[in-house]
C-alpha cells in the first residue's frame, strides 16, 4: 500500500508574501538565536542577568568589567552580601557611589580559604570598571569561581587559564583572542558552561537534580513542573519559555536545597523521545537549531512543512515546529493570524488558554513568555502549531506577519486553514459563503477577505490539474459543508467543472485550495454492513450514519458488522456494482494517534479526515467526536487508500 503521510491532514502550504521580521525568543525582544535564548533564560532565572531599561539584552554588545563582576557574584549566590561592601572605597576609580561598588569590592576580597578573590585590580591600583572585559579575564574569573588557582594554571597568564578552561569544560563552544573583548552572548555561554564544568576537586558549581524534562511552569505558584509530575518551588519565580520541553537538570539553591535556582538543559541527549506539549519557533531558514529538545536528540526524523514532506533546508524562519514521536517526524507550521486578544485563563501573566477569533485556544508552555507581554484588548499575531495550539505571539501593530486563510461554509461558519488542516472556529461571517480568504480580527469583528483564484475547469486527478492549471503538491480539497478531504479520497478520476465551487492559487500560480460540491458521488458510500437474509433473498445494506442504502449482491464473504465501500448502479440502489471490505486494524492504542488527524499503525501512517465515520458498538449509535473515540477504550480502524474511513469504538 502506498504511504501518503498526512495526505489530507497536513496537506497545504500557503506561501504569502510577508515582511521579514525578527522572531524574539525568551524574555528579551532582541534575542532571536535559540542557543543564546536558552543560555540567557538559564541565567535570568538565577538572577545572574537582566535586561536594560528597554527590556533588551543586547547580545552583540560588549561586556564591561563591572558588569561581568556582578554576574560572577550572582552566579556564586553571593549577591546578598554586597550590602556589607558597598560603603567602602577600595579602588580610586570605584567610589562608594558607583552602582557596582559592592560587587567589585566583594569580588576582589578573599573570604577565607574556601572563597578566594575572583577578580583583581590593575597594576596602577585602579579597577577600570567601564573597560570591556577580555576573553582571558573572563575565563580566569570563572575558573577561579570553580576553585582553580594560579598554581593550577601553570602561572602563565592568560594562556594557562584558557587551557584550564578548555580542560574542565568552561570554554566549550567558544574561542576568542585572549585579549579581545567578549559579547554579552559569549559571556552567557561562559556562565552556562560554568554550571556544567568540573570544579577543582570534582563535582559541579551547583547541586544538580537527576536528568528529566521540564514540562511546564506555573507562574502563579512559582513552580517548575517536571515530566514525572513532580513540582519544584523556584527561588526566583518567573515566566519560562525556551526551556520548557527540554531535557535537563534542575539546579538547586545551596541555601534552600528544596528550591530551584534554574533549569539547565542537557547539552546532548539521544533516543529519549519528546513530550507532546512543546514547540520550537525557528530563527533561521533551513535550520533545525533547538529541535533536539523536542526529539530527545534523535536526528533521523522526517520533516513535514504544512503537510508536505520536504528536506530540512525547506524550513523557514518563523515556522513553528512540533515533534510526533510515533511518526518520528517534525511537523512545521507557518500559520500566523492577526487576532484580537479577548481574554486569558487563569491570567494574562500566565495564560493556559487564550480566547481570540471567538475561539478558546490552548497555550503551550513555550508561549507563555511571549503572551505575557500582551494584555486583553490588544491586537496580536498568534503563531500556531499544526494542530492549532498557540506557540508564540508577535506584535500585531501592522499585521504584516499574518498569513492565515480561512474557509467559510454555506452557513457562514469559519474554519481556519492551519498547517494544512481545517481548524473550526467559534465564529461566523456573512457574505462570503463557500469562499476562501485572509482571516483577521479587530475589536469589532472577524473578517474574511476573499482572495483571488483564477483556475477553472475540470479537475483531472491523474494529471493533477484543474483545467489548465497545475495543482500544488499539498492541494487541499474542501466540500461545501466545510469537510476536508484530499485527492486520494476521491473515488472518481475527474470532477466536473460545475462541482468546483471555488479554487485558490498560491504565489506560484498553482491551485492549493479547491472548494467542491461533493467528494463522493451520490452512488458511493462508506459504512457499516448489515446483512439480511429474507425469503426475498439476501440483502446487504450500508449504514453510513445519516442514512442507508442496500442492494442484492452475490458477495458471500461479507457479514453484519463489517465496514465496507459500496457503489450502486443508480440512486435507488438495489444493484450493487462494487462492494469492498475495508482493511481492519484492531485495538489501536491511544499512543498511535497523532492528534485528531492521523494515526500510525504497523509502520504506516493514515489520514483521518474530518468527516470520518465513528460508530459506538456499545450503544449502537453513530457519534462525531474524534476526541471521544480516541479516549473511549478499544478502537478498531477501517482503512482504504491510506485513509481511515471508519472507526468503531467499544469498551
Amino acid at each position: 500500500m502506498k504511504k501518503r503521510f498526512f495526505a489530507a491532514v497536513l496537506a497545504l502550504a500557503l506561501t504569502l508574501s510577508l515582511t521579514p521580521a525578527a522572531f524574539a525568543l525568551g524574555g528579551f525582544a532582541d534575542v532571536t538565536n535559540t542557543a543564546v535564548a536558552q543560555n540567557v533564560e538559564v541565567l535570568r532565572l538565577m538572577g545572574v542577568i537582566g535586561g536594560d531599561e528597554n527590556g533588551s539584552f543586547r547580545p552583540n554588545s560588549n561586556l564591561t568589567r563591572a558588569e561581568f563582576c556582578k554576574m560572577a557574584i550572582e552566579l556564586q549566590g553571593r549577591g546578598d552580601q554586597i550590602v556589607r561592601y558597598r560603603s567602602r572605597t577600595v579602588f580610586p576609580d570605584v567610589r562608594a557611589a558607583h552602582w557596582a561598588a559592592g560587587y567589585i569590592n566583594l569580588a576582589t576580597t578573599a573570604s577565607g580559604e574556601n572563597m578566594p578573590a575572583v577578580m583583581h585590580g590593575n597594576p596602577d591600583g585602579n579597577f577600570a570598571p567601564d573597560r570591556n572585559i577580555t576573553y582571558g579575564e573572563a575565563v580566569t574569573v570563572l575558573a577561579r569561581a570553580l576553585g582553580y588557582t594560579d598554581k593550577d594554571s601553570g602561572g602563565v597568564w592568560p594562556q594557562g587559564y584558557i587551557a584550564l578552561g578548555a580542560a574542565c569544560g568552561l570554554t566549550k563552544g567558544l574561542s576568542n583572542d585572549p585579549n579581545g573583548a567578549i559579547t554579552r552572548a559569549q559571556a552567557a555561554q561562559l556562565f552556562v558552561n560554568a554550571l556544567r564544568a568540573d570544579k577543582s576537586g570534582g563535582g559541579t558549581l551547583m547541586t544538580m537534580g537527576k536528568e528529566t524534562t521540564l514540562l511546564s511552569v506555573d507562574i502563579a505558584k512559582g513552580t517548575l513542573r517536571l515530566v514525572d509530575g513532580t513540582t519544584v518551588e523556584m527561588v526566583h519565580p518567573g515566566a519560562v519559555s525556551t526551556l520548557t520541553g527540554l531535557r535537563g537538570r534542575v539546579v538547586y539553591d545551596a541555601k534552600e536545597t528544596a528550591k530551584a535556582l534554574t533549569f539547565l538543559p542537557t547539552v546532548s541527549t539521544a533516543g529519549t523521545g519528546a513530550i507532546a506539549n512543546a514547540a520550537v519557533i525557528l530563527t533561521e531558514n533551513g535550520s533545525v537549531a533547538g529541535v533536539e529538545g523536542l526529539t530527545g536528540g534523535a536526528t533521523n526524523y522526517s520533516v513535514y512543512r504544512n503537510g508536505v514532506r520536504l528536506s530540512r533546508a525547506a524550513l523557514k524562519r518563523g515556522d513553528v515546529v512540533t515533534y510526533s514521536a510515533s511518526a518520528n517526524a517534525l511537523l512545521a507550521c507557518d500559520t500566523r493570524v492577526l487576532a484580537y486578544y479577548e481574554e486569558a485563563t487563569p491570567s494574562p501573566a500566565a495564560p493556559v488558554t487564550v480566547k481570540a477569533l471567538g475561539t478558546t485556544f490552548n497555550v503551550l508552555p513555550t508561549a507563555q513568555q511571549s503572551l505575557s507581554l500582551f494584555k486583553p484588548g490588544q491586537q496580536l499575531v498568534l503563531q500556531l502549531t499544526a494542530d492549532g495550539q498557540i506557540a508564540g505571539a508577535l506584535s500585531g501593530e501592522n499585521g504584516s506577519q499574518s498569513n492565515a486563510l480561512a474557509y467559510v461554509d454555506v452557513g457562514g461558519k469559519v474554519s481556519m486553514i492551519c498547517g494544512g488542516s481545517l481548524l473550526a472556529l467559534d465564529c461566523t461571517v456573512s457574505g462570503v459563503s463557500g469562499q476562501v480568504g485572509r482571516i483577521t480580527q479587530d475589536r469589532s469583528k472577524v473578517y474574511v477577505t476573499v482572495q483571488s483564484g483564477g483556475a477553472r475547469g475540470i479537475l483531472d486527478v491523474p494529471a493533477r490539474k484543474l483545467g489548465n492549471t497545475s495543482l500544488a503538491d499539498n492541494v487541499m480539497l474542501i466540500d461545501e459543508n466545510g469537510r476536508q478531504t484530499a485527492l486520494g479520497e476521491l473515488t472518481t478520476q475527474t470532477v466536473p467543472a460545475d462541482q468546483i465551487r471555488y479554487a485558490h492559487t498560491d504565489s506560484a500560480g498553482r491551485v492549493d485550495v479547491i472548494v467542491m460540491g461533493s467528494t463522493l458521488s451520490k452512488f458511493e458510500f462508506f459504512g457499516r454492513v448489515i446483512v439480511d437474509n429474507t425469503a426475498d433473498g439476501r440483502t446487504v445494506a450500508i449504514d453510513y450514519g445519516s442514512g442507508k442504502t442496500e442492494g442484492y449482491p452475490s458477495y458471500q464473504d461479507i457479514a453484519t458488522g463489517d465496514f465496507a465501500y459500496m457503489r450502486v448502479a443508480n440512486a435507488e440502489g438495489k444493484v450493487i456494482e462494487s462492494l469492498e471490505k475495508l482493511t481492519k486494524y484492531s485495538n489501536v492504542p491511544t499512543s498511535a494517534w497523532i492528534g485528531d488527524t492521523a494515526v500510525t499503525v504497523s509502520g504506516s501512517t493514515f489520514t483521518i479526515p474530518s468527516n470520518v465515520l465513528i460508530y459506538n458498538k456499545d450503544s449502537g449509535t453513530w457519534i462525531s467526536d474524534i476526541e471521544t473515540a480516541r479516549s473511549y477504550g478499544r478502537a478498531d480502524l477501517y482503512v482504504r487508500d491510506a485513509v481511515v474511513r471508519a472507526i468503531e469504538i467499544s469498551s
